[in-house]
């Protein structure tokens, strides 16, 4: 695997553990969602303000990982590919189509089977 293909398949790592993250964050501010109507009423108690304030942050800290995300998969995603980034050829087998590789891991084949086709 060249550096570029790893480079980007790191990217795409990181941008779906920032995800996971984001998801995470979510679930606590929805856990926190009633004492973070409490806080925005001024109805809050001590203790349901700080949970309100824990779950605003975690509702803010989740729309920016997951924008984070976003930029990153939109980075990945209009990156130019070369054939220095999609991996090498792969063996020829003798079937004479080429094997070109789907995948920036240079690992990956076309699954088709011409059997439907007649001929051969």
């Amino acid at each position: 695997m060249t550096r570029t293909a790893r480079r980007a398949a790191d990217g795409l790592q990181r941008t779906f553990f920032l995800w996971t993250i984001a998801g995470t964050s979510l679930i606590v501010a929805a856990a926190a969602g009633a004492a973070i109507v409490e806080v925005f009423r001024g109805t809050a108690d001590a203790g349901t303000f700080v949970w309100g304030m824990i779950g605003i942050a975690a509702l803010l800290e989740s729309v920016v990982l997951f924008a984070v995300g976003l930029r990153l998969r939109h980075g990945h995603l209009n990156r130019v590919q070369s054939y220095d980034s999609r991996g090498d050829y792969l063996q020829d087998d003798g079937s004479r189509r080429p094997r070109v590789p789907l995948l920036g891991d240079g690992q990956a084949t076309q699954n088709i089977n011409h059997q439907g086709l007649g001929g051969n």
